[in-house]
C-alpha cells in the first residue's frame, strides 16, 4: 500500500536509560488510537532491524551516501508506516549502545546518525533527546552492557575512573547533534521530569492532541539487577554467542532482582555521585544559557 509522503519525522534519540522503554511501550500500545489523529509510530521492534541493516560499519553505513541506496532505505522504511504523514520514530540505538555512555564524550561516534541525516534530506525532521545525571545512568548502563558484551577485567572500575577524571557533558552531545543536523530542531527533556510528567512530555513529543495515553505496568526488560546478579553476569561464559548471553543474563537479572533480599547494585561512591550531579546541574545551566530554545522545562 502506498502512503502520502511524510510531512514530518519526529525522532526520539533516547538516550539509553532515560525511560525510553516506557515511552516506546506506551506509543506502541497506543499506535492505533493515534492514527485517526494523523500520527503514526513505527515501533522500535520494526525499525531496529532496518536500522542495523543500513548501519554496518564496514558496509552500507558509508554507502548510504549514494542516492540509490538511500532510496532503497527510504522505500523499506515506508513499508513500516501505517499511513499518516506525521511519523514518530524512537530508537536509542540511533546514537549508539549503552557502553557508549561509559566514555567521554558520550556517544563519541553515533552509530546511525547517517540514517537521520538521510531522512532530513527528504523532509522535515524534529529531534528529541532525554538526558539524565550520570550517577543514575552509569550503573544501569553497565548492567545493560553486560547483557550483550563479556566485560574486560575491571571494566566498571576503569569506566568509573575515566568518567571521574573527565565527566562527559550532555551539552557537548547536544551541540554535536545540532551541528550534524542544523535544520532539525532539537528538544531536550530531563529524565526526572519525564518520571513526574510523562504524559505531558509524550504530548510534546507527539506534537498534537491524540487523547490520554494509557498507564502501563513497568517494563519487564528493565528490572534492576542486584549486586549478586551483576557478579554472576560478569562471570558468564565469554564464549557464548550473543543471543545465548542475552538470554542467560536476562535470566540472572530476573532471578536475582534488586530489593530487600539481594540488595541494590550501587557501585558509585558518594564523591562520584556528587561530582556527576554537579556536572549535570552545570549542563542544565549551560543549556539554558546557550540553547534556551532546546530545553523543555516542566
Amino acid at each position: 500500500m502506498s502512503h502520502p509522503p511524510v510531512r514530518e519525522w519526529r525522532i526520539h534519540l533516547g538516550a539509553h536509560k532515560t525511560a525510553t522503554t516506557h515511552l516506546q511501550d506506551t506509543l506502541r500500545q497506543y499506535r492505533s488510537s493515534m492514527l485517526p489523529h494523523g500520527v503514526d509510530y513505527i515501533p522500535r521492534e520494526d525499525f531496529g532491524p532496518l536500522g542495523r541493516k543500513y548501519s554496518r560499519p564496514k558496509g552500507w553505513r558509508k554507502m548510504l551516501r549514494s542516492r540509490p541506496l538511500e532510496w532503497q532505505f527510504g522505500r523499506e522504511l515506508q513499508q513500516l508506516r501505517a499511513g499518516p504523514d506525521t511519523v514518530l520514530l524512537s530508537d536509542e540505538d540511533l546514537l549508539g549502545y549503552t557502553f557508549d555512555q561509559l566514555t567521554t564524550p558520550l556517544y563519541s561516534n553515533p552509530k546511525c546518525l547517517h540514517l537521520v541525516q538521510a531522512l532530513a534530506r527528504g523532509g522535515r525532521v524534529r529531534l528529541f533527546l532525554g538526558i539524565r545525571s550520570l550517577d543514575g545512568l552509569v550503573p544501569s548502563a553497565y548492567a545493560q552492557t553486560l547483557k550483550a558484551l563479556a566485560p574486560e577485567p575491571d571494566m566498571m572500575g576503569r569506566a568509573r575512573k575515566a568518567l571521574a577524571d573527565n565527566p562527559p557533558s550532555w551539552v557537548e552531545l547536544v551541540e554535536r547533534l545540532r551541528a550534524a543536523l542544523p535544520d532539525s530542531p532539537l528538544t531536550v527533556w530531563r529524565y526526572e521530569n519525564y518520571r513526574a510528567h510523562w504524559r505531558e512530555i509524550l504530548a510534546l513529543y507527539v506534537g498534537r492532541d491524540v487523547g490520554e495515553f494509557p498507564e502501563l505496568p513497568p517494563p519487564q526488560l528493565t528490572v534492576s539487577p542486584s549486586p549478586l546478579a551483576i557478579e554472576k553476569a560478569e562471570a558468564v561464559d565469554r564464549s557464548l554467542p550473543m543471543k545465548d548471553r542475552i538470554a542467560t543474563v536476562l535470566d540472572l537479572y530476573a532471578r536475582y532482582p534488586a530489593g530487600e533480599e539481594y540488595g541494590v547494585y550501587a557501585p558509585l561512591e558518594q564523591d562520584e555521585i556528587d561530582r556527576f550531579r554537579a556536572r549535570y546541574d552545570e549542563d542544565i545551566a549551560l543549556l539554558r544559557a546557550r540553547h534556551p530554545e532546546v530545553l523543555a522545562d516542566f
